[in-house]
């Protein structure tokens, strides 16, 4: 699995940015698993407003290098708080959702 930044954070400490990228590496082991083949994630972050009330907006995009059931399908979420950290896990929730929804996941075990 590969993690891609395509803009520099600023505005965030070492230790969000250390925190989010544990729980986008943990996150994307788990998508890795589901879909069962090597992914590659797209991270960009937004800071909107001024220095104390500062909202990132954090997109993720799943990209898919095999040729399974996975490499027709484009993933993709967006979540926006106050909380740095905040907003990448609901970024992560948004985009594990939309997984299980397209590609019926979460039905397989019930058969």
């Amino acid at each position: 699995m590969k993690v891609v930044y395509k803009k520099e954070i600023m505005g965030i400490t070492d230790d969000e940015k250390n925190t989010s990228e544990v729980a986008i590496m943990e996150s994307g082991d788990r998508i890795e698993r589901k879909l069962g083949e090597e992914i590659e994630i797209e991270v960009y972050v937004k800071t909107y407003g001024k220095i104390k009330t500062n909202e990132y907006e954090v997109s993720l995009r799943v990209l898919c290098s095999g040729n399974k059931s996975c490499s027709n399908h484009f993933f993709e979420s967006k979540a926006s708080e106050r909380d740095f950290s905040r907003a990448v896990h609901s970024a992560l929730k948004k985009l594990d959702t939309e997984i299980e929804h397209r590609l019926h996941i979460s039905d397989q075990g019930k058969r």
